[in-house]
């Protein structure tokens, strides 16, 4: 698969589901990047990823789908 047809692939899928992931408790960011060296889908929580994990697939359409723990920013 091209790099342009991956990444609207992960546009798709992120648009699709976006709402619901935004929807659970921990989770504060969703994102298009690298993930294991192909175009995915990165959702940032703020605690707890593998609680989120048995909440969203590995997987979506053939786009992988990583969780990253993110440290909270604080302005100085």
């Amino acid at each position: 698969m091209k790099a342009s047809q991956a990444l609207e692939r992960a546009k798709r899928v992120k648009r699709a589901h976006e709402h619901e992931w935004l929807a659970l408790s921990n989770v504060v960011s969703i994102g298009i990047g690298n993930v294991h060296g192909v175009t995915g889908i990165i959702i940032g929580v703020k605690n707890h990823p593998d609680a989120v994990r048995e909440k969203i697939a590995a997987e979506i359409e053939g786009i992988p789908i990583e969780i990253k723990t993110l440290r909270e920013l604080k302005a100085l």
